[in-house]
């Protein structure tokens, strides 16, 4: 497998030696209760006796109806049904998309009971969603047999993911079928994204609560998988090879011999955490959906701009689009010097490097340089430029793969904290002693209170400073909940003070 590309198909091929041995069919079967009905105020055969005459009824308040929850999960109607027989003769009715009718509703209940927030299920399709998050911010797919959208289905999907809008696709009973056609599905609703596995410490599993270890039906004190497309650094759609909503209704697919499924505790503890993401990350994605692309700043004339140049890797790359744009308009409002900003994106084996003073490169993911990008940044450092590396979200994957990088890059040298009394620090536009972390990152660091950049050395300078904490997503604005990163005002004077010392020098 290409390094570069690390795309989620083991999983997807494995899963898939069940087909062997349970047809597409056999994962279609009655599993669940649907919803409870709201009870009656007055049981059959009840009657109110009159009221004996002559009486004059009290006055009173009548009591108004609360108003009705918002929608926060549309369960999409999709494909088709069978018919199934019971030993008495007896047949059930089921449909691919509802094969357990109170997932949903179990999920919701809670998170009204752990999480105080009070939402509702809504049936919806494709064919007549109108894709605007903000009516239903997340689509629920569910099911144990193939997926297979029409082009129709296709261009909504994606236009709702854009717009900020999230996905999750449940094979609710662990189907091999679901599972690789959910994959295959998203590749085509979004082909420029790549479907990666969602590391340990991203925040979709600590939202709520820390869940590192679940139990699925036949593996137990395991960590929990589930797949992501990432927009940005939020992920817009997941795929869960494993069954969560038997495990929200407390259901077991008995009739289905593979089935495989998260218990109720670990399919609630997860669930809890996909509803509080939705939520927490739903102000990001939109403001992802309304920044510019590169390419349209990259074709603005510009007599003298100072170029944001960001690297293309074969990882997740662009992780807060618009974000180098609104530190660059903080720095032409607040800095003296005036200057006309470009946001740029380069790829280091075809772009000529010297054109640009310093190069930027941020990720959420795993990523690598071929022979020929190491010589190009190599050739480009030497040559007295500089690289700015963010981590987004301050996430492991992507640190573990910086630290590799540049081992490669520089094999004899070792990143080192960059001091207090370096000029990144102290002769910049802003004077840093003090810096303000996020929620997450200051419940894990407690004492850090000062920035925290490291360096590597070329010809005596620092010409690589790496920032594992991330800064992109304070310039972007919005809280990124259990993100490991610098508040918004503080990554906006660290960005001008690193962006202006890399031009000054």
């Amino acid at each position: 497998m290409n390094m570069r590309f690390p795309i989620i198909v083991v999983s997807a091929l494995a899963l898939c030696g069940m087909c062997a041995q349970a047809g597409e069919d056999d994962f279609l079967r009655p599993v669940g209760q649907p919803p409870k009905a709201k009870p009656q105020m007055r049981q059959g055969g009840e009657a109110v006796p009159p009221l004996p005459l002559p009486a004059t009824p009290l006055r009173r308040s009548e009591k108004k109806r609360p108003p009705s929850p918002s929608a926060l999960i549309g369960k999409v109607i999709w494909g088709s049904y069978l018919d199934y027989t019971w030993d008495d003769g007896q047949v059930t009715r089921v449909y691919d998309w509802n094969m357990v009718p109170a997932d949903c509703q179990a999920l919701l209940r809670a998170s009204y009971k752990h999480l105080n927030m009070d939402y509702k299920v809504e049936t919806t399709s494709l064919s007549e969603f109108s894709a605007t998050p903000a009516e239903i911010p997340v689509l629920y797919f569910s099911g144990g047999r193939s997926l297979n959208f029409t082009d129709k289905d296709r261009e909504v999907l994606r236009k709702y993911l854009l717009s900020g809008g999230m996905a999750w696709f449940d094979s609710v009973v662990g189907s091999p079928y679901f599972y690789k056609s959910a994959l295959t599905e998203l590749k085509k609703v979004l082909p420029e994204a790549q479907i990666r596995r969602l590391p340990e410490d991203h925040p979709i599993f600590h939202m709520v609560d820390d869940t590192v270890k679940v139990n699925t039906k036949t593996k137990g004190d395991v960590t929990p998988v589930l797949d992501g497309i990432y927009i940005g650094s939020r992920v817009a759609a997941i795929v869960s090879p494993y069954g969560m909503g038997a495990g929200w209704d407390q259901t077991a697919p008995t009739l289905i011999e593979k089935a495989d499924y998260y218990d109720h505790r670990s399919a609630v503890a997860l669930g809890l955490n996909l509803v509080a993401y939705s939520m927490g990350y739903f102000r990001v994605g939109q403001a992802h959906a309304r920044a510019q692309v590169y390419g349209q700043e990259d074709v603005q004339e510009n007599s003298d701009p100072v170029v944001f140049a960001q690297i293309k890797t074969g990882g997740v790359w662009n992780t807060e689009p618009g974000g180098a744009n609104n530190l660059l308009r903080f720095m032409k409002k607040n800095l003296s010097v005036k200057a006309n900003y470009l946001v740029r994106t380069i790829k280091l084996d075809t772009d000529p490097l010297s054109h640009y003073s310093f190069l930027y490169l941020s990720g959420i993911s795993d990523f690598s340089f071929d022979d020929a990008e190491l010589s190009a940044l190599r050739g480009y450092l030497k040559g007295g430029g500089y690289l700015l590396i963010d981590n987004s979200l301050g996430l492991d994957e992507f640190g573990k793969a910086v630290y590799r990088e540049m081992k490669r890059l520089y094999p004899e040298a070792t990143f080192a904290k960059v001091p207090m009394d370096h000029p990144v620090y102290q002769q910049g536009p802003f004077k840093i002693d003090k810096v303000r972390f996020t929620l997450a990152a200051r419940a894990k660091y407690p004492s850090l209170a000062t920035p925290v950049l490291e360096g590597l050395k070329v010809a005596d300078e620092y010409r690589v400073l790496y920032s594992p904490f991330d800064l992109a997503a304070g310039w972007q604005g919005d809280d990124h909940p259990m993100s490991y990163g610098y508040e918004s005002g503080d990554a906006m004077q660290l960005g001008a003070n690193l962006l202006t010392f890399c031009l000054t020098h």
